[in-house]
């Protein structure tokens, strides 16, 4: 008996025809599909692949070069590693004066009095000078003016004796310009004395200067205390 044709709905003309057993067989071949890749499960175990290594390398860096130096930069790297001239130390001198009259006149309150200060010639022997560079006069640049005058107080109960008098300082002007008092050579009276110094030190002078460089100036200073008439 031969089997019975079925006409194809989709496609008109085409006809199939119903194979017996078809389901069972394609049940079958599942079945055996499925078993057969539960047997090679486990070798599945044995298939190992290849292990990789990963190591973390620091890469190096690569600075770019410096830039050239301009003329300006390297001109200025020679002029800083060139060595510099040293300056030479002044010779001391020898602390003997003889030069003109710097006066400068002390005035306290009108028609009270007048003292005039001047630096006269002298030979000045005082221990401990010969540890210090101090130049004479004649050996600066010029003679430094006075920038402040000291007040100079005349004695209350020798200007109402009408006493006059003079004190001969020993002064020394450092490189600042600041008077201290390094002797007092002589004094008609004792009382004329501390005026004398607080006027003198309390004088302000310009910077003595030998050959642009400040320094220091010493000199008798006589101070003289008269009334006006």
């Amino acid at each position: 008996m031969k089997p019975k044709k079925h006409s194809y709905d989709g496609i008109p003309g085409v006809e199939t025809e119903r194979v017996r057993g078809s389901k069972r067989l394609s049940v079958i071949f599942s079945l055996f599909i499925s078993i057969a890749l539960f047997c090679l499960l486990p070798l599945s175990e044995f298939i190992r692949q290849d292990d990789w290594l990963v190591r973390s390398v620091d890469a190096p860096t690569f600075s770019p070069p410096p830039p050239p130096k301009s003329k300006m930069e390297e001109k200025l790297e020679k002029d800083l590693l060139r060595p510099k001239p040293v300056p030479k130390l002044l010779e001391k001198a020898p602390l003997q004066l003889d030069t003109l009259a710097l006066d400068a006149t002390l005035e306290v309150g009108p028609g009270d009095f007048k003292s005039a200060f001047s630096l006269v010639s002298f030979n000045p022997n005082v221990k401990g000078l010969e540890q210090e560079l101090v130049f004479a006069l004649h050996e600066l640049d010029r003679n430094p003016s006075i920038i402040r005058q000291g007040v100079l107080r005349y004695p209350a109960h020798l200007k109402r004796k009408g006493l006059e008098g003079e004190v001969k300082l020993l002064i020394q002007i450092d490189e600042k310009g600041r008077v201290q008092v390094a002797e007092v050579v002589s004094s008609t009276h004792p009382d004329f004395i501390k005026p004398s110094r607080e006027a003198a030190e309390g004088s302000i002078y310009e910077s003595p200067k030998r050959n642009g460089v400040p320094v220091k100036v010493q000199f008798y200073l006589p101070v003289r205390f008269s009334l006006l008439k």
